[in-house]
């Protein structure tokens, strides 16, 4: 296919188009990929999504709960294929997440950030734990490696020590973000969110578009106060540009990883839009300060309620 800008848009379109829950119509197992593909076999499932509309794609497997039709899935943004030149394509495959029964009471609200990468999602954190007293960070499991300028936010595992407890489920959310360099799973365990409502506070959780929906999935969309943190600018272009500058200024990613942060970013602001029924507000990170007062505000006014 042509790298036309038609041909972007085509594809941006087809992309934000799968962005939505869906129900599993029918499924097989594919033994043997094309050339390029992972060569494990892989579950394809056809899928009705929320508008109605129809897709094929790749089925995430769980190993709690077997592959059913009428199952309910989420988007998850997966590596799809390499090609001969080392060149990465990833695609929207769905995962069947763990269901729990909602609670009509549920022990307190989880504060949710969302944005893609640059946007200031850890400063903002950082500054609402230590100026609001009942507001409490929630360290980020990960696969990744440790980086020069990573701060207490994150626990470092490996991917076998990660696998074993998605596996137990003691994992409220987890996802892999598309890197060309490592595999890098993220996720937070329930225990470290419900010690945190044990203390009497909210826990503050660092997400993106798949743990949100996990996290929706795990507790219930009413028990998360959810806002996204968009980059200055009044248009794509320029929000792309913001994000650009400040990865660069950071200084923590060579140029390639710089690359992906901002592919990832597009599905990122495309998700504010497509699914704009998971937050409860939109709040342009352009002065700190002023975004940090405006989610205690927030976060207040929940307690109060």
């Amino acid at each position: 296919m042509r790298n036309t800008p038609a041909a972007n848009h085509r594809a941006q379109k087809d992309l934000q188009n799968k962005l939505q829950e869906g129900t599993i119509l029918s499924h097989t197992i594919v033994r043997h990929p094309p050339e390029g593909f992972p060569t494990k076999p892989r579950v394809i499932g056809l899928i009705e999504l929320e508008d109605g509309s129809r897709v094929t794609a790749q089925l995430i497997a769980n190993c709690q709960l077997p592959t059913a039709i009428g199952m309910k899935v989420i988007p998850k943004m997966r590596l799809s294929r390499v090609n001969a030149q080392g060149l990465r394509t990833y695609d929207i495959a769905y995962e069947v997440p763990l269901q729990k029964p909602v609670k009509e009471e549920f022990p307190g609200y989880i504060l949710a950030l969302t944005g893609p990468s640059g946007v200031g999602k850890t400063t903002v954190s950082l500054l609402l734990s230590a100026k609001v007293g009942n507001c409490e960070r929630v360290p980020i499991l990960t696969t990744r490696k440790v980086k020069e300028g990573d701060q207490d936010e994150y626990t470092h595992v490996s991917p076998e020590e990660f696998l074993a407890l998605k596996n137990d489920g003691k994992l409220a959310t987890f996802t892999s973000i598309p890197s060309r360099d490592e595999k890098r799973l993220y996720g937070y365990r329930s225990e470290d969110i419900e010690k945190i409502w044990k203390e009497k506070k909210i826990p503050v959780i660092i997400t993106e578009m798949n743990l949100l929906q996990g996290l929706a999935s795990h507790y219930g969309r009413r028990s998360i106060l959810s806002c996204g943190l968009l980059p200055p600018g009044k248009s794509k272009r320029q929000m792309l540009s913001a994000l650009l500058h400040r990865l660069r200024d950071r200084g923590r990613d060579t140029e390639q990883q710089i690359e992906d942060r901002l592919k990832n970013a597009e599905a990122d602001l495309a998700f504010f839009k497509d699914r704009k029924e998971l937050f409860d507000d939109l709040i342009v990170n352009d002065d700190v300060d002023i975004v940090v007062g405006q989610l205690g505000g927030l976060v207040l006014e929940r307690v109060k309620a």
